[in-house]
């Protein structure tokens, strides 16, 4: 029996965005935060505490990112 993975991971500061970033790349991965104007700049690009590139974030290509908790509801494995 196959799993198909889609990892949450709960947080996205200084551990949980790289985090994400690197599950992104690989597996179907939902980077959650509370924080809506973090969430906006990250899909900008942008990481204000300057762990991830704009190209490192890019590199994602399996990536979402949401402050809705409604997004990550169909996730199978979740890291907080």
């Amino acid at each position: 029996m196959v799993i198909n993975k889609k990892i949450a991971i709960i947080g996205l500061g200084y551990v949980g965005l790289p985090l994400a970033v690197e599950f992104g790349k690989k597996y179907k991965t939902v980077g959650y935060d509370l924080n809506q104007e973090r969430i906006a700049e990250l899909n900008l690009g942008l990481d204000n505490t300057g762990e991830i590139t704009k190209r490192h974030l890019q590199s994602a290509i399996k990536l979402s990112l949401t402050s809705n908790i409604k997004d990550i509801r169909d996730c199978n494995i979740y890291v907080i």
